[in-house]
C-alpha cells in the first residue's frame, strides 16, 4: 500500500462509521472510496475486499473490481490493471461463465508480462490452466499449467509449487496419463508434507486414490480416499469432504460391481446421498449434476435402470445449463449404458456415438477408448458381428497402447522413490546441522586461541589443512562410489531389457530401435486369475498384498522356464504367459498345459503353508487356448513384449469360464494335447461376447 494513512481511513469507515449500518460492506466500502481522491491504495483495498466476497457474493465483488479498473487505469497503475482483470476473471468462473473468466485471465497475463511480476505470472498460467480444463481443453490446461510450474521452480516458490503440481496431476489422471500424474503428484505430496500442510495434503490422497481406481484398483483407492475424507474432516472443509464421499462412493459401486459383491455396491448409495446433501447445501450446481450422474450409474449397476434415467436427466439438465461439454459427455456416456441394459440397442448407440464425438472434439483419450469397446458391445448385441469385430480391434489397440503393463509395479515404485527422498533429505538436513555445529565450535576456538602465540596458531592451521585434504579425500571417494554407482545402473539396465523382452526382440531393439510386429499361426495362450484375493485384499496392508502377489508370480516366472513359455504380462492379480513363441515349435500345446498343472500344484503347496500359519489362502482359474496372434513391442521409452488378436480375447473368456483349482482349455487346444492327457467334456459354454464355446477340463493329479 502506498498510502497507508487512506488505508487506515477506508477500513477505519469500513468498519466502525455506523452511518453504513444498513449497507452492505461492499456498498460501504464504495460509498467511502467515492470520497477520497483516487490512489493506488483505493486500488488496492477494493481488488482485496473483492477477493475476500467473491464466493458469497460474486455481484457485488465484480462492482468493486469495476470501480477498482476505472481508478486503476486513471492513474495508470498497471499492476492494479492486472489484479482487477485476475480478479475479474474468478468472478466469472464462479459464476461459470468459462469464456469470460479465460478472456480476463488471458488480459491480466499480458499486463503482468510487461511488468514482469514472475509471481504473478505463474498464478495466471495456472488461472488459465483450470479454466481450460473447465472448458474440456485439456491439453491447452496442461500447457499452461507446465508453464507456471517451470516459473515457480525458477523463483522456488515451493508452496504455490505444490498446489501447481496437484492442478497439473489432475488433468493427466483425467485424461489417463497415469505415469505422468503419479510423478507430479508425488512432488507435491513431498512439498505439503515438509510444510505439514494438511488441508493440501488431502487432495493429494484424493489424486491418488483417482489414479489407483481409474486403473480399476478400486481396493487399493479406499484407502487413499479414506485418508483424505479424515484430513478433510479434521479442518471441517465442507466441500472437500464432499467430494470425497462422492469419491469413496465411486470406489464402492465400482468395486461392488466388478467383483459381483451386491452388498458392496449397496455401500455406495448412503455416501452419495449425503455428498448430494452437501453439494446442495453450499450451492455447487456441478458437485450436484456429477453427483445425479454417479447416482444413474450406480442405478444402472444394480438394475433398477428407469431410476437411473431420473438421476441422469437431472445430471443432464444442470450440465446442460452450465454448458459443461466434458460432463455432458459423461452423461452421454451413462445413457448409453442404461439403454443398452435395456436391450434398446439403437438409442444406446444413439448416446455412444454422442458421447465419441465430444471425446475426438476434447481429445479425450479415455473417453475415446470408452467409445469404440462401446460401439463393439452395441453392434455384437445387434448382430453386426463385422462392425463389433472392427471397434473390439480399435479399442484393443488403443487399449494396449495406452496401457502400461507394470504400472501398479511403477506406482509402487514410485512409493519407494518417495520414501527414499525423505530419508535421503533427513540426512542432508542433518549433515547441514553438524556443519552449523562445526562452524559455530570453530568461531568459539579461534576466538579463545586468538591470543595464544604462533605456534598454536601453525598448529591450527596445519590442523585446517588436514581438514580439508580430507574432505578432498573423502569427495574423491564419494565421486569413485558414484561413478560405480553409474556403472552398475548402466549393466542393470541391460539386464533389465533381457527381463523385460524376449532375447531375440531385445537384440532387435538394441539394433534397430524398433522391433517389427510377427504374426504367428499357432500360439497357445494362458490366462489364470485368483479366486478370493480380493477377500484379502481387505484385510491386509499394501505391503503384505504386494508380497503375496510377488511369492506367487516368482514361482510361475520360474515354471515358465522349465517349460519353455513367454511370460507375458501381470495384470492385477491375473497372469498371461504363451507358448510357440517367439521361437516357433510343435508342442507348445503341451508345454502350456503341463506349466498350467505344476502352476496349480505349486499354487496348492504355497497356500498349504499360509493355512498351517493360519493366512488366509486363495485359489485359481486357469483358461487355455490355441490360435493365430500378432507379437511385437509396444511403447517407445517403456517397452512392453506383447501379443494381440481374438486368441487372447478367447482364452480371457475361457480363463473367466474355468472353475478354482481346475484348468480350463478350448477345443482347438483340446485337439493338440488329448493323445497325452485325460479330459473332461463340458459341451458348449456362454462366452461373454463370444457366444458359445466347446470347452473341456483336464484332469491332473495332486
Amino acid at each position: 500500500m502506498k498510502n497507508p494513512l487512506l488505508l487506515f481511513s477506508l477500513l477505519f469507515f469500513l468498519y466502525a462509521d455506523t452511518s453504513f449500518a444498513q449497507q452492505s460492506r461492499a456498498e460501504r466500502l464504495l460509498t467511502e472510496i467515492q470520497r477520497q481522491p483516487a490512489s493506488t491504495a483505493a486500488v488496492d483495498t477494493l481488488v482485496d475486499t473483492a477477493w475476500e466476497i467473491n464466493f458469497d457474493e460474486p455481484a457485488a465483488a465484480q462492482k468493486l473490481l469495476e470501480t477498482a479498473l476505472a481508478m486503476a487505469q486513471q492513474l495508470q497503475y498497471e499492476e492494479g490493471v492486472g489484479n482487477v482483470f485476475s480478479g475479474m476473471g474468478t468472478v466469472a468462473d464462479i459464476q461459470n461463465d468459462l469464456q469470460k473468466a479465460l478472456d480476463y485471465h488471458k488480459q491480466a497475463l499480458a499486463i503482468r508480462q510487461k511488468t514482469k511480476n514472475l509471481s504473478a505470472i505463474a498464478g495466471t498460467y495456472t488461472n488459465i490452466g483450470n479454466v481450460l480444463e473447465s472448458m474440456g481443453k485439456k491439453y491447452e490446461a496442461i500447457d499452461n499449467h507446465h508453464k507456471g510450474i517451470q516459473i515457480l521452480r525458477e523463483i522456488k516458490d515451493s508452496v504455490r509449487l505444490a498446489r501447481a503440481e496437484v492442478n497439473i496431476a489432475g488433468v493427466y489422471e483425467s485424461l489417463g496419463i497415469y505415469i505422468t500424474a503419479t510423478e507430479h503428484i508425488q512432488e507435491a505430496r513431498y512439498l505439503f508434507e515438509a510444510r505439514h500442510d494438511e488441508t493440501n495434503l488431502a487432495s493429494v490422497y484424493n489424486t491418488l486414490g483417482h489414479i489407483w481406481y481409474e486403473n480399476e484398483k478400486f481396493d487399493a483407492a479406499l484407502p487413499l480416499y479414506r485418508q483424505a475424507l479424515a484430513l478433510y474432516e479434521k479442518n471441517r472443509d465442507t466441500a472437500g469432504i464432499a467430494s470425497t464421499l462422492g469419491n469413496l462412493a465411486n470406489a464402492y459401486d465400482e468395486w461392488g460391481n466388478s467383483k459381483n459383491l451386491p452388498d458392496t455396491t449397496k455401500k455406495a448409495a448412503p455416501l452419495y446421498l449425503k455428498a448430494l446433501d452437501l453439494y446442495k447445501y453450499l450451492d455447487d450446481s456441478s458437485g450436484i449434476a456429477k453427483t445425479y450422474n454417479n447416482l444413474g450409474i450406480m442405478c444402472k449397476h444394480m438394475g433398477l435402470y428407469q431410476k437411473g434415467l431420473e438421476y441422469l436427466n437431472n445430471a443432464y439438465r444442470i450440465r446442460v445449463h452450465l454448458d459443461e461439454i466434458a460432463g455432458v459427455m459423461e452423461v452421454y456416456n451413462s445413457y448409453g449404458d442404461i439403454y443398452f441394459g435395456l436391450k434398446k440397442y439403437k438409442i444406446s448407440l444413439e448416446y455412444t456415438q454422442k458421447y465419441f464425438d465430444i471425446a475426438l472434439q476434447l481429445r479425450d483419450e479415455k473417453y475415446e477408448q470408452k467409445g469404440y469397446k462401446d460401439f463393439s458391445k452395441v453392434f455384437a448385441a445387434m448382430g453386426d458381428y463385422v462392425k463389433a469385430y472392427k471397434y473390439r480391434v480399435m479399442y484393443d489397440e488403443m487399449r494396449y497402447r495406452r496401457l502400461d503393463e507394470n504400472r501398479s509395479r511403477e506406482f509402487i515404485r514410485r512409493e519407494q522413490m518417495y520414501a527414499d527422498r525423505k530419508k535421503e533429505d533427513a540426512l542432508k538436513r542433518r549433515e547441514l546441522e553438524l556443519a552449523q555445529k562445526d562452524a559455530v565450535l570453530s568461531r568459539n576456538r579461534a576466538t579463545r586461541n586468538g591470543l595464544i602465540g604462533g605456534v598454536v596458531a601453525l598448529l591450527l592451521l596445519t590442523a585446517l589443512f588436514y581438514t580439508r585434504a580430507r574432505l578432498r579425500a573423502r569427495s574423491n571417494q564419494q565421486l569413485a562410489a558414484k561413478n560405480a554407482t553409474i556403472e552398475r545402473a548402466r549393466k542393470r539396465a541391460d539386464e533389465l531389457l533381457m527381463n523385460i523382452l524376449p532375447e531375440a526382440a531385445a537384440a532387435e531393439l538394441k539394433l534397430n530401435n524398433a522391433v517389427k510386429p510377427v504374426r504367428y499361426e499357432s500360439v497357445t495362450v494362458v490366462f489364470t486369475d485368483f479366486k478370493g484375493f480380493t477377500k484379502i485384499a481387505e484385510i491386509v496392508s499394501p505391503e503384505e498384498l504386494i508380497a503375496e502377489l510377488d511369492m506367487c508370480f516368482r514361482a510361475f516366472d520360474a515354471i515358465m522356464e522349465r517349460f519353455g513359455l513367454e511370460k507375458i504380462k501381470t495384470i492385477g492379480d491375473s497372469y498371461m504367459c504363451a507358448g510357440g513363441l517367439p521361437v516357433e515349435n510343435d508342442t507348445h500345446a503341451i508345454n502350456a498345459v503341463e506349466a498350467a498343472i505344476e502352476m496349480q500344484r505349486e499354487l496348492k503347496r504355497l497356500m498349504a503353508i499360509k493355512a498351517a500359519e493360519g493366512k488366509p489362502v486363495f485359489e485359481m482359474r486357469i483358461g487355455i487356448h490355441t490360435g493365430p496372434v500378432v507379437a511385437g513391442v509396444v511403447g517407445s521409452h517403456k517397452f512392453a513384449y506383447d501379443i494381440w488378436g481374438d486368441t487372447v480375447n478367447i482364452a480371457s473368456r475361457i480363463e473367466q469360464a474355468s472353475e478354482p483349482t481346475r484348468i480350463n482349455i478350448s477345443s482347438a487346444t483340446y485337439d493338440l494335447i488329448k493323445h497325452k492327457y485325460h479330459c473332461e467334456q463340458r459341451g458348449l459354454v456362454a462366452a461373454k461376447n463370444k457366444g458359445s464355446i466347446e470347452m473341456y477340463f483336464v484332469h491332473y493329479e495332486d
